[in-house]
């Protein structure tokens, strides 16, 4: 496996049966002149040249390409485009097989999330469409392309550990209308749709009768820091019950601040300036957990 920059080249140039063959000769000459504009762009140390790099369709016609960061490569990855190519040597890439039979194991510190993004050039695959638009008889014309896709699963698994580590939430859902006993359903959806029409992001477990454990936890897994409790003999009184909700790090995960207080009685018709005027929901605007 060679892999590196300007050097690796040079030393594919200077192969005078690889420079034999047409279509090799070309490659390299692509390649040269890449190097040319990446070294323009002050750009060439973020490449590295890697003649194993294969993609699975057979309709690109130049260079292919992927994209890795320091997140998303395999530990023992050293991208450097600088670097002279390496001897070519065997990579354990797995484990000694075991002599119970069981399959081998991959070597982990050999894998990582992958590529985040990746693509190439592919000059004639748009044209086999144009040329079945075009008339009979008529040859369709060129149309170099190069395009590239995003892995945006890849891209969060990279970005939501940091995004946690900084305090953050998944969601910007502000208050969780529970129901005690009864299940509540159309007083809970009244109370939802007040709130939403207020500009507060509210939500419910959307069942006819849930339990109040599990409407709990649909609503810590999300963080919501309000939880509304609608209770029958409360809503009679005009009341519901409004319980805090916070979470703090500890040891490194987030951990729900455990407290006594069983909520405090606010008027329903009320509930809405009361909540907007909280410290909790002016500073959880920003979405930050702590």
């Amino acid at each position: 496996r060679h892999t590196g920059g300007p050097s690796l080249l040079d030393l594919l140039k200077a192969d005078a049966t690889l420079m034999a063959n047409p279509s090799a000769k070309q490659g390299i000459s692509d390649m040269d002149i890449l190097f040319t504009l990446l070294r323009a762009y002050k750009v060439l140390d973020k490449i590295s040249f890697d003649m194993s790099l294969a993609r699975g369709l057979d309709y690109y016609t130049g260079i292919i390409y992927e994209a890795i960061v320091e997140a998303s490569a395999p530990p023992a990855f050293a991208a450097n485009a600088t670097e002279s190519p390496a001897p070519s040597k065997p990579k354990p890439s797995k484990k000694p097989k075991a002599d119970d039979g069981e399959e081998d194991e991959l070597d982990e510190s050999q894998v990582g999330v992958g590529s985040i993004a990746a693509g190439g050039r592919y000059d004639n695959l748009v044209g086999m469409f144009t040329a079945a638009a075009a008339a009979e008889g008529k040859k369709a014309p060129g149309l170099p392309c190069i395009g590239v896709s995003i892995g945006l699963d890849r891209i969060f698994a990279i970005v939501w550990p940091k995004w946690v580590e900084k305090g953050m939430r998944s969601k910007e859902t502000m208050v969780y209308v529970l129901a005690a006993g009864d299940g509540l359903l159309e007083e809970r959806i009244a109370l939802v749709q007040e709130l939403r029409e207020a500009g507060i992001k509210t939500d419910f477990l959307a069942k006819k009768k849930p339990k109040l454990t599990a409407q709990f936890m649909a609503g810590e897994k999300d963080e919501v820091p309000f939880a509304v409790i609608l209770g029958g003999d409360e809503l009679k009184e005009g009341l519901v019950t409004v319980k805090e909700q916070k979470w703090e790090f500890v040891d490194g995960k987030k951990t729900k601040v455990q407290s006594a207080d069983q909520g405090m009685k606010v008027r329903r018709d009320e509930l809405i300036n009361w909540i907007k005027q909280t410290s909790t929901y002016q500073g959880w605007s920003s979405g930050r957990l702590i």
